[in-house]
């Protein structure tokens, strides 16, 4: 017996503790009542124990009134336990009230002389229980109350049977069936004491088994929770690991080898996470919106043939037109008319839009199974992953392919552009280098265009080019390509050429004409067009190197120069020149980084007596390889490549040592003028260069003087003016050199804040004649009446020089008085 016992309190302390330890009683309060439940089943037990083994009445007497009072507590305890874990609305109400019932018992109980259990006539029995032992059992009638408490009893088991019913009804199948054993239980433990208080059984009390073997099986339930949970956390955490690890493969999959190779790596990282019996990726038909052409499939972890199939009548067409789509089961019975879903026998269905560059959806993701889905949500989030990444991926091509096509569209006719024109060109030339064809290149431009964006405006230029664009455009074919290739500029390529190409290029001149020269309406404005045309026919006319482009130019030139609305073809003589003009710029270069030849020479300027004023620095060139190369040929090739840039440079650190010297020497320098090109005046680092060196030398700007041709000044006003007064504020004087042979207005260069004009050398070797004559007296008048000094340029002759002095000339430069001079011939000028 007391093995027995000493067992049920061991197994009531142990749920108790374990309920509350657990932590479960924090969200469930129900598990708190049964922790008190078991506290009061252990006292319970304790002292049926006590009761069985009392060997006085008086003793027996005291231990049954609290046994009463335990079993009195227990009742209402067991109500709140399974009304609040059946979520019974009137839980607290029933307990009150079984509160209320109880509490006038327990203390008629707790004072009464005896138990309210038995009546005054009480005795003790002993007996020899089952388990082997002497017992000891109380006898006698029963209290008039006794009936309250089996009244209290059986009120606690109809409410007990009435939460195996809500049990029942929550398919809450394992409370249902312990909560049944428990009542089971206690009817039998009920009739096993009753035999025992009528001395019927050899049994002890055993009252308290049924909640004890309840919490034992809730305690298993508790446990088998924990472990639920712990496979729960495992599961997630491994979920969580497998989730890092696949979006990880995700973000290091490159787009570098391809988007195609992108999308396929994508699938087959989808489709072996997720198990999928079918993983599809698939765009909008743009051929027919209606259907979906695949991009990757992969059936069962192996990638099949793409296909295209219709869009109506499956769960694609939902996520195209609404969002992401999911159906856990019976996906073919909710889309009967998809074939595709019956004949594979597919059960679930994921599906997610691919997104466009304007937020639309422009294809899907789809993961099809045959079976149920258990893990959907998972398995929608990474699938969103993986829409959304290649989605991403998906806008990016596009866009690069916009941009792509921008960077090959001329934006005002829509036809190919130059990079366009010369990628082509390179295509077709590099295809006919072993073959027989030729291609012919037609360059033309609109004649005096100009003239129309000055007298319209530039709008009305533009929409007269998208005119002429477009009726070239519906001139283009296979055999025909056609682009701007800038400005009024447009390109006619005949990629292959096998017949008579003069014929050809007269058709095709004459169709271009008949294009061009169709009046453009543009408002109330009706604009004519002529064209010019340049033509080259390539491989055949050129060598392997040369720019086709830059022939059909040179052709165009040529084609102007014979006069507008015609065409011209490439002529090869001018190849030689190209290779002349390079092998002297190299030249030209190299003189400049190894002192080949490269030379300052000072020509004086003198007044009517013939005393040296200054001097103007003269660059020449004796090359080791060409012998004297005459400014006229290397000054224009200069200037054509830039090099003149570096030439100037080197003269004016030269002309600035000399200088420099000179002083030093005590010698009375005089200033030296220096030639600038139009481009070098319009290179601000080239004025600051010139102007920062005079200060670095220490060299008196009195010195230096700057000649400019009327080109070089012929430019934006404000800024020469600028510049011219930013020279003269330092003090270098400015000159301006071949006054007369330009077109630049009396009113124009009034403006410029000039010191010098130098008389051309054509006028001056024109005095001769007498509308020459009048010119050069023009010319002197105009200086005076500026205020300039004036420079005969080329006097040759004492004639010249007295018709000059008459005229009112007032210094003179040519080689009467000094043909160019060595530094050191010219150093007995200024000793």
């Amino acid at each position: 017996m007391v093995t027995f016992y000493s067992i049920l309190m061991c197994l009531n302390a142990l749920c108790a503790v374990t309920i509350l330890l657990s932590g479960v009683d924090r969200k469930r309060p129900h598990f708190v009542v049964l922790a008190v439940l078991n506290v009061v089943l252990f006292i319970f037990h304790f002292l049926s124990l006590s009761l069985h083994a009392s060997e006085d009445v008086n003793e027996a007497i005291a231990i049954s009134k609290l046994h009463l009072a335990c079993i009195i507590i227990g009742h209402p305890v067991l109500v709140l336990v399974f009304g609040l874990w059946t979520r019974f609305k009137n839980t607290k109400l029933v307990f009150y009230s079984f509160c209320v019932f109880s509490m006038p018992l327990f203390l008629i109980n707790f004072f009464s002389e005896f138990s309210i259990r038995y009546g005054d006539h009480v005795e003790l029995v002993s007996y020899v229980s089952v388990f082997g032992d002497s017992v000891s059992i109380l006898l006698g009638d029963s209290h008039a109350y006794f009936p309250l408490i089996h009244f209290s009893y059986a009120i606690a088991s109809i409410f007990i049977a009435y939460c195996v019913i809500r049990f029942y009804n929550q398919k809450k199948r394992y409370l249902f069936t312990i909560l049944l054993v428990t009542i089971a239980l206690q009817i039998i433990s009920s009739i096993v004491g009753y035999e025992i208080d009528q001395g019927y059984s050899r049994w002890v009390y055993i009252g308290g088994v049924p909640s004890t073997v309840l919490s034992l099986m809730v305690l298993g339930m508790i446990s088998r929770g924990f472990k639920e949970k712990s496979d729960e956390l495992i599961n997630e955490s491994a979920q969580k690991e497998a989730l890092h690890d696949v979006f990880s493969r995700l973000a290091k999959i490159s787009n570098e080898d391809g988007l195609h190779s992108f999308y396929e790596e994508s699938i087959e990282l989808l489709a072996e996470f997720s198990k999928a019996d079918y993983v599809i990726y698939g765009i909008v038909d743009p051929k027919d919106p209606h259907n979906i052409a695949t991009k990757v499939v992969f059936k069962e972890g192996q990638q099949i043939d793409n296909f295209v199939y219709q869009r109506r009548g499956t769960p694609c067409e939902n996520v195209l037109s609404i969002d992401a789509c999911i159906h856990r089961e019976n996906v073919c019975l909710d889309y009967p008319d998809d074939v595709m879903l019956k004949e594979e026998g597919i059960e679930a269905y994921i599906g997610h839009p691919i997104v466009g560059s304007d937020r639309r959806s422009v294809g899907v993701l789809v993961l099809l199974y045959k079976m149920p889905l258990s893990n959907e949500k998972v398995l929608k989030t990474v699938t969103d992953v993986f829409a959304t990444r290649i989605s991403a991926e998906y806008r990016r091509d596009r866009l690069q392919s916009e941009l792509k096509a921008t960077a090959y569209v001329d934006y005002v006719t829509s036809l190919p552009n130059r990079t366009k024109l010369l990628t082509y060109i390179n295509n077709i030339r590099s295809e006919l280098l072993n073959k027989d064809s030729q291609a012919l290149l037609m360059l033309f431009d609109l004649d005096h265009f100009g003239e129309v964006n000055r007298k319209y405006g530039y709008d009305v230029g533009d929409k007269v080019i998208k005119m002429i664009g477009d009726r070239l455009s519906s001139y283009t074919s296979e055999s025909v390509f056609i682009s701007r290739s800038g400005g009024d500029e447009f390109a006619v390529v005949i990629p292959k050429v096998k017949a008579d190409i003069t014929n050809l290029t007269n058709v095709h001149w004459t169709a271009i004409q008949a294009i061009v020269n169709q009046t453009c309406n543009v408002g109330n404005r009706k604009i004519n067009i002529n064209c010019t045309m340049g033509a080259v026919v390539f491989p055949s006319q050129l060598q392997a190197n040369f720019d086709v482009l830059g022939a059909a130019e040179q052709a165009l030139l040529q084609a102007k120069e014979h006069g507008r609305g015609r065409y011209t073809f490439f002529d090869p003589s001018f190849l030689s020149n190209v290779e002349y003009t390079r092998e002297l710029e190299a030249d030209l270069v190299a003189a400049l980084y190894q002192d080949d030849g490269l030379d300052v020479f000072y020509q004086p300027k003198v007044d009517r007596e013939g005393k040296i004023v200054g001097a103007e620095a003269l660059l020449r060139w004796f090359s080791k390889k060409r012998g004297f190369v005459s400014p006229a040929d290397f000054i224009p090739i200069a200037e054509e490549t830039g090099v003149i840039h570096l030439l100037g440079q080197w003269v004016l650190a030269r002309v600035l040592n000399d200088i420099s010297n000179w002083i030093e020497k005590g010698y009375n320098p005089v200033p030296i003028a220096i030639n600038a090109t139009a481009s070098q005046f319009e290179d601000f680092e080239f004025i600051e260069h010139f102007i920062t060196s005079v200060k670095n030398k220490n060299i008196p700007s009195r010195l230096l003087e700057l000649e400019l041709t009327e080109s070089g000044l012929f430019t934006d006003k404000n800024k020469a003016i600028e510049t011219l007064s930013r020279l003269r504020d330092f003090g270098i004087t400015v000159a301006l050199d071949d006054f007369g042979t330009g077109y630049s207005s009396l009113s124009y260069l009034s403006e410029l804040p000039l010191d010098v004009l130098k008389i051309d050398k054509a006028f001056v070797d024109g005095l001769h004649d007498e509308r020459n004559r009048e010119l050069v007296k023009s010319i002197i008048a105009i200086s005076k009446a500026m205020g300039l000094a004036n420079v005969a340029e080329g006097t040759e002759s004492q004639d010249q020089v007295k018709l000059l002095e008459t005229y009112g000339c007032s210094l003179f430069q040519g080689y009467f008085f000094s043909k160019p001079l060595i530094k050191n011939e010219f150093e007995d000028w200024i000793k």
